[in-house]
C-alpha cells in the first residue's frame, strides 16, 4: 500500500503521521519565508539615496537647525522617510542646497526667509525638515524619539523618559528665568493644523 492509500484508509503509523506533520510544517514555513521576500519589481522601486544627496540634506539641516553637528544615522532615517512620504522633497532639498551654496546666510532665519522668497513651496519643505529633526516625526511616522532635538533643548530640566533621573524633588525648585524672545519669525504664518490624537 502506498502512503497516499494508507492515509486515505486510516492505516497510518504514528511515525508516518509525524513525518507528514513535519513535512507540512516545513512546507508552510518555506512558503511564509518565500512570501516575505520582495519581488524583483518591488525591489527596483525602493529608493536608496546617493551619498551626495544625503550630504546635501545634512548640510541644509545643519544650517536650518543652527547646529554644528547632527546625528548622521538620524539624518539618514529622516531623509529616507521624507522621500518615502513625498518624493518631490528630493528636488526641493536640492533647491535649498543650491540656495545655501549660492549665498552667505548668518543664521537659519536668514536662510529660511530667503528660501521662502525664492520659492514659496520651500516653506513646507523647511517645516517638514524642522518637524523631523525636532520632533522626530515625518508626517504620521515616528522616525526617532529619544534622539529628537526637542529633548536636547531642555535636557537639563525635562527628561524624555517616564521616570526622573535627577535628584529627589527636583521639580519643586524654581525653574531658571528665560528671557522673552526678541527675534521675528523667519517664515510667513502657516495655516494652523490641530493634530489628531
Amino acid at each position: 500500500m502506498c502512503n497516499g492509500q494508507a492515509i486515505l484508509s486510516g492505516n497510518v503509523s504514528s511515525g508516518q503521521k509525524q513525518f507528514h506533520r513535519r513535512t507540512l510544517l516545513a512546507a508552510g514555513a518555506s512558503f511564509l519565508a518565500a512570501a516575505s521576500l520582495p519581488l524583483p519589481a518591488e525591489s527596483s522601486t525602493l529608493f536608496v539615496p546617493e551619498p551626495e544627496e544625503l550630504q546635501r540634506f545634512m548640510t541644509v539641516s545643519l544650517r536650518l537647525t543652527d547646529r554644528d553637528t547632527l546625528h548622521p544615522l538620524m539624518g539618514r532615517a529622516l531623509y529616507d522617510t521624507l522621500l518615502d512620504a513625498n518624493i518631490a522633497r528630493r528636488r526641493e532639498i536640492g533647491q535649498l542646497y543650491d540656495l545655501l551654496k549660492a549665498g552667505h546666510f548668518a543664521s537659519a532665519s536668514e536662510f529660511a526667509h530667503a528660501a521662502e522668497q525664492s520659492n514659496p513651496v520651500l516653506k513646507d519643505t523647511i517645516h517638514d525638515l524642522m518637524h523631523g529633526w525636532y520632533r522626530g516625526v515625518v508626517g504620521q511616522t515616528v522616525v526617532v524619539y529619544r534622539a529628537a532635538i526637542m529633548f536636547a533643548l531642555t535636557q537639563d530640566a525635562v527628561f524624555s523618559k517616564t521616570y526622573a533621573t535627577a535628584k529627589p524633588f527636583y521639580w519643586t525648585e524654581r525653574p531658571p528665568v528665560v528671557g522673552q524672545p526678541q527675534g521675528q519669525p523667519a517664515l510667513s504664518p502657516s495655516e494652523y493644523v490641530a493634530e489628531s490624537q
